[in-house]
């Protein structure tokens, strides 16, 4: 394969203290004549890891408050849009959080969880969004919801950057905050606990990235933040013996196995449960790049090498949050791009 590896930074200079609403066009211009040399603002959100209720893998989570709530604890998910926030997030609905009457409806473990629309600020580690943003406040509940609850994890952050029913949060965060991020996450070994990962506001991709993807661009959402479909960037996959096969895919930390998705993959070898055969190579690049950038061989371990195979309807590689454990997965939403890089 003959690829060429190309690396594109954005550089938000932020003058003085007053942050404005993220837009692409976030850049603060200094018309004085102060020689003062402008730094990008990171805010350092923790992530702690889980054993994700329910199933087999880990799961990072952050903490948030909305509106003048209490904090709680949130699953971050980088493969849907919105917030989602779950029975027992408080006591009494703080006054800071408007309820109003639209009903929503999201899948959840492959079933449709109800709650009607909200609208507050939301804050990660003491930096609040610029503008109240819609969520969904379920008020219903099923065995995943209750799993998640029991586990005292009282919703999903979903910062995804394409269209949906919700808005990211992280989009309405000031400055150019809201226009870049990198998501780490920790691998728990055992029992034992391990370090800290980290949402990095205006984490920006590091000189030395492994791979970069372009995603599609969709369109702008209500507050006129630029969105991109980031199920759809273009990455290029091989499996076993099998040809190359390069489409649609789709970085997720929601999920804690890789899912191979589409009639393209059926002849893949497959063992039960439909995952793919244990022992398989599994070989991952961007498009046009002279090497391949990731490898692993399939097994048993969910969010490090388990693959499921799902031969039916058109291709997308789901690539679970395994990705996030091994590297470090930088995001830039005025130019669409995804980074992936070693921590």
């Amino acid at each position: 394969m003959q690829r060429a590896l190309a690396v594109s930074l954005l550089c938000v200079a932020i003058a003085g203290t007053q942050l404005s609403t993220a837009t692409a066009a976030d850049v603060d211009t200094d018309n004085s004549s102060s020689a003062a040399v402008a730094v990008p603002v990171t805010v350092n959100v923790p992530i702690r890891t889980i054993d994700t209720p329910g199933t087999s893998g880990q799961s990072g989570i952050v903490e948030i408050r909305v509106g003048k709530s209490a904090p709680f604890a949130v699953m971050l998910d980088t493969g849907s849009v919105g917030l989602r926030v779950f029975p027992g997030a408080w006591e009494r609905k703080p006054g800071s959080v408007k309820l109003g009457a639209k009903k929503i409806a999201t899948a959840l473990a492959g079933s449709k969880v109800k709650g009607i629309v909200g609208r507050a600020t939301v804050t990660l580690n003491g930096v609040t969004t610029a503008l109240p943003v819609p969520f969904q406040y379920v008020n219903t509940t099923n065995p995943s919801i209750q799993q998640w609850t029991e586990s005292k994890i009282f919703g999903i952050l979903g910062i995804g950057t394409g269209s949906g029913d919700l808005t990211n949060p992280l989009m309405a965060m000031p400055g150019n905050l809201g226009v870049s991020w990198s998501v780490h996450f920790e691998r728990n070994i055992s029992d034992r606990i391990g370090r800290l990962g980290s949402l990095v506001l205006g984490g920006q991709a590091p000189p030395d990235t492994i791979m970069v993807f372009q995603s599609p661009f969709v369109g702008k959402n209500i507050n006129g933040a630029l969105l991109w479909n980031d199920h759809a960037s273009n990455g290029c996959w091989r499996f076993g013996v099998k040809p190359e096969w390069c489409g649609n895919t789709w970085f997720d930390s929601g999920g804690t196995k890789m899912r191979v998705i589409g009639r393209v993959f059926a002849r893949l070898p497959q063992g039960a449960n439909g995952m793919l055969r244990q022992g398989t190579r599994v070989e991952f690049a961007a498009p046009g790049s002279a090497y391949v950038g990731h490898r692993l061989v399939s097994g048993d371990q969910a969010s490090r090498n388990y693959v499921r195979v799902l031969p039916k309807g058109a291709g997308v590689v789901n690539t679970g949050n395994s990705f996030y454990f091994d590297y470090t997965v930088s995001y830039n939403v005025a130019i669409g791009k995804i980074y992936l890089s070693k921590s």
